[in-house]
C-alpha cells in the first residue's frame, strides 16, 4: 500500500469537483431551453458525452414526458453518469494511494455522494422541468397525455408499463430495457 501525502487533499478536491459538476449539470440542464441549447451542448462536450441528434431530440420532445424547459432527461442521465464514472476511477486511484486509516474521513464522503447520485439528479431535473398539472387542466391533461395504440393495429389486452422516474408510458413487448427518455427503470 502506498502512502501518498497528497491523497487526502486530492480526495477533498475530488468531492468538491463532484459536487460542483453535478450542480452545474442540474442548473444548466434545468435552466436551458426545451431540448437543450449551446451551453448545454458545451457542457456535454466537456464531459465527453455525445448529445442526441437534432431529429432524435425532436422525437424525444414529441413522444417523451412533457416538460416546460430544460435538457432531455436521457442526456442529463448520460452527463451525470459520466461524472460518476470519472469520479469512481479517480477515487480508486486516490484510495490505493491513501493510508487505510484515512478511508473513513476522506473516501466515505465521496462514496456517499456517488451512491444514488444519478437517480437523485434525474429526479431533481424532472422536478424542475415538468409541466405543472393544475386541477383546472387535469382532465385535459389526462386526455392529452393518454397514449393511443390504435394506430398499431393491436387488439385489446395490451399491457402498458411506465417509467418509475419520468412516468413515460411504454407497451410491454417482451424484454424491456431502460426508459428511452430518461434511462430509468420501467415498472
Amino acid at each position: 500500500m502506498a502512502d501518498d501525502p497528497t491523497a487526502p487533499s486530492r480526495a477533498v478536491q475530488l468531492l468538491g469537483w463532484v459536487e460542483a459538476t453535478s450542480r452545474r449539470i442540474l442548473d444548466t440542464g434545468a435552466g436551458c431551453a426545451l431540448g437543450g441549447d449551446a451551453r448545454w451542448n458545451d457542457l456535454l462536450t466537456e464531459l465527453g458525452v455525445t448529445p442526441l441528434s437534432p431529429s432524435e431530440r425532436e422525437r424525444h420532445l414529441r413522444e417523451g414526458p412533457r416538460r416546460s424547459r430544460g435538457a432531455l432527461p436521457i442526456e442529463v442521465r448520460w452527463a451525470i453518469e459520466a461524472v460518476d464514472k470519472r469520479a469512481r476511477s479517480w477515487l480508486w486511484d486516490i484510495d490505493r494511494a491513501m493510508r487505510t486509516e484515512h478511508g473513513d474521513r476522506y473516501i466515505r464522503p465521496i462514496e456517499h455522494k456517488l451512491y444514488g447520485m444519478v437517480e437523485e439528479t434525474i429526479r431533481a431535473h424532472l422536478s424542475a422541468t415538468v409541466v405543472a398539472v393544475t386541477t383546472s387542466s387535469i382532465f385535459a391533461n389526462a386526455r392529452a397525455t393518454t397514449p393511443s395504440y390504435a394506430h398499431l393495429g393491436k387488439k385489446a389486452g395490451l399491457e402498458e408499463v411506465k417509467c418509475k422516474t419520468c412516468g413515460a408510458p411504454r407497451i410491454r413487448t417482451g424484454e424491456l430495457g431502460p426508459c428511452a427518455y430518461c434511462g430509468g427503470e420501467l415498472a
